[in-house]
Parts: structure tokens; C-alpha cells; sequence
């Protein structure tokens, strides 16, 4: 259960992260963004679920250091929670433009005028 609490919490603070800072809502209601965000939650667990059953899985059946707790952690947690934050960026615009979101990358200048 530990691993779901996990996933969670990386979810919660890598969109912050993204949403709040890395990319702009442009168009969209805020129930919408609101709708878009919890989607995106799903879409992320259900990602890190399947990968987290395959990854098992392929410990269990060839057996690749499944006895080790260290092992068993990252087969079990890491991966799978690592994988889908890597690309909560791309999965966040495609599920935001899924509820009428438009999501844009921010640009920063480093002009100094």
C-alpha cells in the first residue's frame, strides 16, 4: 500500500511543479482545468498500475533479484513511479486538450533590458 502513497505524492508535487510553473493554462474554465487535473491523476496511477503489475511480474517470472528488499523497491516503486513523472508533461497536454484545455510551455527570457 506504501507504493500507491508514494505515487500519489510524487503526482501531487511534480504537477505543481509543471502546472504552476512550466506550463500556462491558455484557454479553458476553471472546472475544466479542474477536470483536466483529476484525469490526468488517473491517467498517471493507471500507468504507474500497469507498469508496476508488468514490472512485478517480470521479477517474479525470471526472477531478477526479486529476494533483495532493494530490488523488490525499485522493480516494485521506483520504476514505476519514475517512468510516468518523466512524462507528466506530455501526458498532462494531451489529457488537458482531451477536456478543451489549450496548455502552452512557458517561455523565460533572460533578457536584462
Amino acid at each position: 500500500m506504501i507504493h500507491w502513497l508514494i505515487a500519489i505524492c510524487v503526482f501531487w508535487l511534480v504537477s505543481a511543479v509543471f502546472f504552476g510553473g512550466v506550463y500556462d493554462a491558455e484557454t479553458g474554465s476553471a472546472g475544466r482545468q479542474a477536470l483536466g487535473l483529476l484525469l490526468n491523476f488517473a491517467v498517471f496511477l493507471g500507468i504507474f498500475a500497469l507498469l508496476r503489475f508488468a514490472l512485478v511480474a517480470l521479477v517474479g517470472l525470471f526472477g531478477l533479484g526479486g529476494e533483495s528488499g532493494f530490488l523488490n523497491t525499485v522493480w516494485g516503486t521506483i520504476l514505476p513511479t519514475a517512468i510516468p513523472t518523466m512524462l507528466i508533461g506530455r501526458i498532462g497536454t494531451f489529457v488537458f486538450g482531451l477536456v478543451g484545455v489549450t496548455m502552452a510551455r512557458k517561455v523565460f527570457s533572460t533578457d536584462m533590458h
